[in-house]
Order: C-alpha cells, then sequence, then structure tokens
C-alpha cells in the first residue's frame, strides 16, 4: 500500500513519543506504566506538531502498519496494555535505525541504476566511491529499463567540480579560455553563478572581470583553471539577471544587442507531433492547423541554437516570420546545397 507523506510524518511524531520512556500517560499514574501512550495522547501530539485532528482509527491503522506492514519494513515492536497505553518493548528501537524495507530497495536500485550512468562523469567529488558502496546494499539488473543520454568522454568535465565549490563558496576564479577557431588561450576572471548543460555540453554563466559584464564559456574551451588571488573580491550574482539571460533564448547563446522577435514556424503535421509532445521553449504555441500543416509561434532571440534546430527540421519545417530570419534560413541551406553540387 502506498504511504503519502502526511502519514510519514505520523509515523515520525509516534515513533518519538514511544521512544520516550518518561511519558506519564494520561490513562494511568503508576509509575510502572510510564513511557506507554494512550491513544488520546498520541492524537494531542500529532495535532501539537502537525495541526491535524486524527481519528482514533486512523492512530490504531498506523499503529498496525508500523509493526505488521511489510512494504514499510519498520516492524516496530509495538506492545500495548489494554486501557493504559502503547509502548516500544525495545527500549532501544527508532524506525531511523531499522534497515531498508523491499519497496524501498526496490526504489533505491532505480536510483543506482540512473546514478551510475555518470561513472567517470566526476559530477560531484567521491560520487562514484558512493555510488559503488551503496550498489553493495542493492540488486543490481544487468539489463536498464532507462538510460540517459551521456557523454563521459566529453572534455571539461573535469572543471565540473572546481567551479561548483566557486559558486558554493563564493570564489572568483582565472580562467584560460580557448575559442574553437583560436590557437593561443585569453586568461580571464570570472565569478561563477551558474553551471548549465545543454545538448550534452556544461558551461559556466558568469560575471567576468574584464568585460564588466555577465557571459557564457563553454567547459570544453577551458584550457586552464585555478582560485584567482584572494584580493578579487565576489560579485555576488543578481538572480533576475540570470533569469533574464535565459529567459527568451534556446541553448545558451545570447546576443544582447538582439530583439526578442515573433517567431512563425510552419511545419508538417507528421513533424509537428515531435515538436508539440516536446516544446522547445515556454513560448511555444500553436496558432493554426490545416490538413498538412501545424503553425508554431515562439518569442525568441534568434541565435545559432535556433537555427540549428530549424535546419534540423529540414524540408518539414518554413519560417514564416520574421522575414530576417527566413532569409538566413534560405542563405543556410543554398550553402548546404552547394556542398552536394558536386
Amino acid at each position: 500500500m502506498a504511504v503519502n507523506k502526511n502519514q510519514l510524518g505520523r509515523y515520525r511524531i509516534i515513533d518519538e513519543c514511544l521512544q520516550n520512556r518518561a511519558h506519564t500517560p494520561s490513562t494511568s499514574t503508576n509509575p510502572e506504566h510510564r513511557g506507554c501512550w494512550p491513544i488520546t495522547d498520541l492524537q494531542e501530539k500529532i495535532y501539537e506538531r502537525l495541526g491535524q485532528d486524527v481519528s482514533e482509527r486512523s492512530v490504531k491503522e498506523d499503529l498496525k502498519r508500523m509493526k505488521d506492514d511489510v512494504d514499510l519494513g519498520y516492524y516496530a515492536p509495538i506492545e500495548n496494555i489494554k486501557g493504559i497505553g502503547y509502548f516500544y518493548a525495545d527500549p532501544a528501537y527508532k524506525i531511523t535505525e531499522r534497515p531498508l524495507s523491499r519497496a524501498e530497495t526496490a526504489i533505491l536500485n532505480d536510483v543506482i541504476i540512473l546514478l551510475s550512468q555518470f561513472r567517470g562523469f566526476r559530477y560531484f567529488e567521491g560520487a562514484e566511491g558512493l555510488i559503488h558502496r551503496i550498489e553493495q546494499q542493492v540488486n543490481r539488473s544487468a539489463f536498464r529499463e532507462i538510460t540517459l543520454d551521456v557523454l563521459p568522454d566529453y572534455q571539461g568535465l573535469e572543471h565540473l567540480e572546481p567551479i561548483r565549490k566557486a559558486i558554493n563558496g563564493k570564489r572568483v576564479l582565472k580562467i584560460t579560455y580557448r575559442a574553437f577557431y583560436e590557437e593561443e588561450g585569453v586568461d580571464r576572471h570570472i565569478h561563477p553563478y551558474l553551471l548549465k548543460e545543454y545538448n550534452n555540453r556544461w558551461f559556466v554563466y558568469a560575471w567576468t572581470d574584464e568585460y564588466a559584464s555577465e557571459g557564457i564559456y563553454g567547459l570544453e574551451r577551458i584550457a586552464a583553471l585555478a582560485p584567482a588571488s584572494e584580493t578579487r573580491k565576489y560579485k555576488p550574482p543578481d538572480p533576475k539577471k540570470i533569469t533574464a539571460y535565459f529567459a527568451d533564448i534556446i541553448g545558451v547563446t545570447n546576443y544582447q544587442d538582439q530583439e526578442v522577435a515573433d517567431i512563425v514556424l510552419r511545419v508538417t503535421r507528421e513533424r509537428a507531433y515531435y515538436l508539440a509532445t516536446k516544446p522547445i521553449h515556454k513560448s511555444q504555441k500553436i496558432i493554426k492547423e490545416s490538413k498538412n500543416y501545424l503553425w508554431f509561434s515562439f518569442r525568441l532571440k534568434p541565435n545559432n541554437e535556433l537555427a540549428s534546430f530549424i535546419l534540423g527540421l529540414g524540408k518539414d519545417a518554413v519560417v514564416e516570420k520574421p522575414t530576417t530570419l527566413a532569409r538566413d534560413m534560405q542563405a543556410q541551406l543554398r550553402a548546404a546545397l552547394a556542398n552536394y553540387a558536386d
């Protein structure tokens, strides 16, 4: 039987109560009955902690499940003195120090299968060792029901952990950044604010001292990274600016001089189903339909990622608005077609 959050909250409160061996029950003043909890006392404690009026029947059901439910796996040593109250036969018992239940083990097994796909990723320091230790406690199937699109050999992953630590520690970093088309890198001092993944590539959004502005850096293009001099004070992030940077774009490229445009894309009905079930932006809307086409509207800044997406739709999509974007797509498609001229 499934367990909801309210029930779990009650189980924790009941557990804490039954651990309290000094409690004098409202049903008896006999010192031998200390540590017993009648239903009414448990109801009062639940109301005090959760603000819930819980029926006597519900509390009795909670006690029964804590003691006998196989899925919960508590097997709490609950005993009852009739007319007096409930208590733990084992004074040292706590539900937080019990073995995992079968249901919890099954859930943990699924989580481990997912986490193990990030091996070599070094997403967090010590993650590999932690996964290995947990794996020893659960049974794993050789067959994975779920797989993630992870590229463990992606260059730049070694920078994830140092950048994450710098963000948490509010520290400035000195990086050597080399663009794809440049042989020599340039040194920059960045105040990292956000790590972002897009299309199996990782980026850091940061303030750059040399540019006096925020910007984005691809981790695979960072040739070197080290803590900056302690004399450089970390510039705190502005959450509104970070949100605004990514609000009107697909991916990570934001041309600051580019205006947000009303974009209309006509897509063949067969291909439109894919776009309708996996929107590329929160502004996406279906504004028109016909027998063969669906028209999608967006409020976006045109950028490289948007152009790549539209080009990826090939013959199934046409930009109807704005004309500047339509002409750009036309020019790129003509250039691509020219490559096949011979």
